[in-house]
This record gives C-alpha cells, sequence and structure tokens, in this order.
C-alpha cells in the first residue's frame, strides 16, 4: 500500500513538473520579441549605373531631408547581388537591437540614401508605410483623441471638479449632446 502512495505521489510530480515546464513554454513563444528589421531592396550599380554581380559592400542611410542633412542612422552590409544587380537586405541585422525605436515615431518622412562600394550616394528613396502600420499610427490615440482626453481630474476640495478638468470633458465631448436621464413616469 505504502509503495502504491508512493508511485502515485511521484507520477503526481512529474505530472506537475510536465505542466509547469509546458506552461513556461507557451508563455516565452505568446512573448517573442518582434524583431526590428527592414527588408529593403534595390539593385547595385557601378557609376555608370551598370549592374554589379557577386558582393558589394552597400552602405545604407536614412535621412529627415531629400536632398541635404546628416543620416539619423547608417550601417554597411556586404550583400550578394544577383547577375543582374539585384539585392534583399534586412536593415537593421548587423546590430543585435536592429533599427532603433525613434527612428520612425516622429510622423516624419524618411529618406533611404544607398552607396555601393565606396561610390557615390545613389538619389535618396522615400520610404513609405504598409497598410497596417498605417493602422498602428493609430493606435496612438483612443477614437481619434489623445489618452490625455480621457484623465480625470482631482476634485477640489468642495467636492467640484477644477476649472481644467471641465476644459477637458468640454473638449471630449465637443459636438455631442449630452442627455440626462429622465425620472421614470408616475401613473
Amino acid at each position: 500500500m505504502r509503495l502504491a502512495k508512493n508511485v502515485i505521489s511521484y507520477c503526481t510530480l512529474i505530472l506537475f513538473v510536465c505542466v509547469a515546464i509546458n506552461a513556461q513554454q507557451a508563455a516565452t513563444s505568446t512573448t517573442a520579441i518582434v524583431p526590428r528589421l527592414m527588408n529593403f531592396t534595390g539593385t547595385a550599380t557601378d557609376g555608370q549605373g551598370k549592374p554589379i554581380a557577386g558582393i558589394a559592400g552597400i552602405t545604407f542611410s536614412v535621412y529627415k531631408d531629400q536632398y541635404a542633412g546628416a543620416p539619423l542612422w547608417m550601417e554597411t552590409q556586404n550583400v550578394s547581388a544577383s547577375a543582374n544587380g539585384n539585392y534583399t537586405v534586412q536593415l537593421g541585422a548587423t546590430a543585435a537591437e536592429g533599427l532603433p525605436l525613434d527612428l520612425f515615431t516622429s510622423g516624419e518622412a524618411r529618406w533611404m540614401g544607398v552607396r555601393v562600394n565606396g561610390g557615390e550616394e545613389q538619389p535618396r528613396i522615400l520610404l513609405v508605410s504598409v497598410p497596417y502600420a498605417l493602422k498602428a499610427a493609430d493606435a496612438e490615440t483612443i477614437g481619434g483623441l489623445p489618452p490625455s482626453a480621457f484623465a480625470l481630474a482631482a476634485p477640489a476640495k468642495n467636492g467640484v471638479t477644477s476649472q481644467a478638468a471641465g476644459a477637458a470633458i468640454a473638449d471630449v465631448t465637443a459636438g455631442t449632446e449630452l442627455i440626462s436621464p429622465q425620472p421614470p413616469r408616475r401613473r
């Protein structure tokens, strides 16, 4: 009888350990970090515009402006170009943290400059968004309003909200009609 209890206790312990390990693996897989990389496709060309095939050292730079200014970010990668010079890279791949988070958070346009084998920089390319990123930009608001529009002000000592809170409420409810509840009718 004692042996049966020990076997049952041992099996129960193993079951709990297996469940705990499985739960930990599930939590790890759902909290995976989103890679901060950006795919970029281009054509490696020389100074005369002829395609470069094979390995080329390409420097990628992100700028605030189309024609002037210092780069906000840059990296150099050795790229394997096809026979007609086409290549695809993942920008940010040379750094463990990938692209800096603040590179695209200003809401301003960004321009990509490409320099092949130390040559002259090709004309800058406007970086454009993808449809889901446009929706993500709306995540900073709640129904088009900033989160601060929904913050409640501390009540004044007499229990009435401050004038600033009233102004914030007026801003949030601008264009909407507030309806007071009607008392029930008596028969």
